[in-house]
């Protein structure tokens, strides 16, 4: 049978600085379609994806270190659920939230990213997307139209069967990720028709600095019998605090407090698989409600790690199986071509130090036809995030097993 691929390309780029600052003031991010009932049953919807997300990512993780970006995911893959028909698009309605209609949908993530994008005084966040399509491939109007008004997606040809659409976007990627991803795709299936990508960028500086002079080198135990010495950050700040009988936990602001990182240490004899285990949705929001400020000394290691992961095996257990197989129904972007999703991929990037964080990340989705104080010091493997304040999204979420 003869076939073709669509692949999706999630990009996203973390990066902060922590530079301290003594403004608070808040930027002009507010936006009354949030303040819904129906806006905040979506953004709980979006973390139970992004919760279940990481949990399906951490089951069979080897690796030491790892990070994913559950609100670019979820970008791509909104703009896929537009082309989607019959029990394919059941199947992303389950996935995403089917509480809701799906011009919804599509209107809660136009107002999301509009709500995220920001250029102020220490915060740089930018969504930006893409939809390239195979030199004389019919694709339904409707489908790049809806992509465009509602995800404000760039729309263009490319001939895929040639290296000069390698070229196009791996330079849109890079440019769109601030050079961190310098390579997406190493070639094209001849077969592709489709390629979708989401960038994600963001730039922040810390609200409480990490003096250079202050860090200095400490254990890092990656196991109760091996340990390395790495650079450990350390200040002291009144930061809130949460801890349970699993895990301590701090969340740390970033300048004009509307982004936030959140640390997830297990306690001793504990590891990160116990608190993966009791991320659920209800379980977070609990966790949320509990922090209090309090006077802390704060270590956490500097770090720079890459991540590359093919999602089919996560995405299908998250119960999106039918897009990848022969009875995927993508009628809505061609009637007459037997399309199906042939690989979803995530790369991302991410360093922690005094200066700040740089991450980055790039999901490609395929479709063919068919201390004297109080402390908190993360000294072993630990779990982090990155979450809006604002509107509760979780951006990013990582491993460090080993910095």
């Amino acid at each position: 049978m003869k076939s073709w691929t669509f692949p999706i390309i999630v990009g996203s780029v973390f990066m902060l600085g922590c530079d301290a600052t003594n403004d608070d003031d808040v930027p002009p991010f507010e936006n009354d379609a949030l303040e819904t009932a129906m806006a905040k049953a979506m953004v709980s919807k979006n973390n139970q994806f992004a919760l279940d997300f990481f949990q399906e990512v951490s089951e069979n993780e080897e690796k030491e270190n790892y990070m994913v970006s559950p609100l670019s995911l979820s970008m791509a893959l909104g703009m896929v659920h537009n082309g989607a028909d019959g029990d394919t698009k059941l199947a992303f309605d389950d996935l995403l939230g089917n509480d809701v209609s799906l011009d919804e949908r599509n209107q809660f993530n136009k107002d999301l990213r509009k709500s995220l994008t920001t250029k102020t005084d220490g915060t740089d966040l930018s969504l930006a997307n893409a939809i390239w399509i195979q030199e004389n491939f019919p694709v339904a109007e409707d489908f790049t139209i809806t992509n465009q008004n509602f995800y404000d997606a760039e729309v263009g040809n490319l001939d895929f069967r040639e290296p000069e659409a390698v070229t196009t976007v791996n330079d849109w990627v890079e440019r769109h990720t601030n050079g961190k991803i310098e390579e997406l795709v190493e070639e094209f299936d001849p077969q592709t028709r489709l390629f979708l990508v989401n960038a994600l960028y963001f730039k922040s500086q810390w609200k409480y600095r990490f003096k250079t002079e202050d860090t200095r080198n400490a254990p890092f135990y990656s196991s109760p019998e091996n340990s390395v010495e790495v650079p450990m950050m350390n200040m002291n700040a009144e930061v809130p605090y949460f801890s349970n009988e699993t895990f301590s936990s701090i969340i740390l602001p970033y300048k004009k407090e509307r982004f936030e990182m959140l640390l997830f240490l297990p306690h001793d004899g504990l590891t990160t698989k116990s608190i993966v285990e009791n991320m659920s949705s209800e379980n977070f929001n609990a966790w949320l409600e509990g922090y209090e400020l309090s006077d802390l000394d704060v270590g956490v290691p500097k770090f720079k790690m890459e991540y590359e992961n093919k999602l089919n095996d996560e995405l299908t257990n998250m119960g999106l199986g039918i897009a990848f197989s022969f009875d995927a129904d993508f009628g809505n972007i061609n009637k007459d071509a037997p399309l199906q999703i042939s690989d979803v991929i995530q790369k991302t990037f991410i360093e922690v130090n005094e200066e700040g964080t740089e991450a980055a990340a790039v999901t490609g989705v395929g479709i063919e036809v068919t201390s004297a104080g109080p402390s908190f010091v993360a000294n072993r493997p630990f779990l982090y995030m990155i979450r809006d304040s604002y509107t509760g999204s979780i951006c990013f979420m990582g491993k460090v097993g080993l910095p």
